[in-house]
């Protein structure tokens, strides 16, 4: 099963040591040193985040506003762990915490397009191999990023785009649920964007929250009706 969790892994370790190179490159740009730059990779981990963090340390928002920007942006990964948690029976609750901090919306993608994830070890090396890529790909771009052209870097940041698009395929092509469900979220983060008052990272949680509790309720819905049958 390691051997398969690292295989599964290996398109998004693909994707994502481009992306950690630019997150690397931005954070050397924003007067951000090596040592943070490659600590926020490892303790933080959570890649749209820290392109958010290092903009805004960059542009000189206290603290505190980071900390709250950074919180509900990653407030997703409450519903993302609850939904790993419910298919884990046999794996023992003192590997939970490891297996919620390495998961990823990517890791998250792949585990659950899985039919069986019951097993620490698959789990494990899924996400670590994943988590080893973006930390190595932190430190290469903050090393070299001096030696790419601007084209170039601003090609690695859109990768993170095209890495959510490839995940995403293979997710509708096997249930139609997922494209009502990538929809309804593309709905809901245009409407919440054109509010004044609402920051990107406010729609982006309250997005997540509301399509997760859709998603949540069609299914009991679904079992109920299987139940009744």
């Amino acid at each position: 099963m390691i051997k398969k969790g690292f295989k599964d892994a290996t398109p998004v370790m693909a994707g994502y040591f481009p992306i950690a190179m630019a997150f690397g490159i931005l954070a050397k740009t924003a007067g951000v040193s090596i040592v943070e730059g490659v600590m926020m990779s490892t303790f933080v981990y959570a890649g749209a985040s820290q392109f958010m963090a290092v903009s805004m340390i960059a542009a000189g928002i206290s603290p505190i506003s980071i900390l709250l920007a950074t919180f509900l942006m990653n407030f997703r990964h409450f519903i993302m762990s609850a939904s790993i948690r419910a298919k884990l029976n046999t794996v023992p609750s003192k590997y939970f915490p490891l297996i919620g901090f390495f998961l990823t919306d990517e890791s998250f993608s792949v585990a659950s397009m899985k039919e069986d994830i019951d097993d620490f070890n698959y789990l494990i090396s899924l996400e670590v191999s994943c988590y080893i890529s973006w930390g190595l790909g932190t430190l290469f771009g903050y090393l070299t990023g001096m030696f790419f052209p601007a084209i170039l870097i601003t090609a690695m940041g859109v990768a993170l785009y095209a890495l959510f698009v490839a995940l995403l395929i293979p997710a509708c092509k096997k249930s139609s649920e997922a494209i009502l469900y990538a929809s309804l979220a593309g709905i809901i983060n245009t409407f919440l964007s054109q509010i004044p008052w609402i920051s990107s990272s406010g729609s982006f949680a309250i997005t997540v929250i509301s399509v997760s509790m859709f998603a949540a309720y069609l299914n009991q819905m679904k079992g109920e009706a299987q139940y009744e049958q």
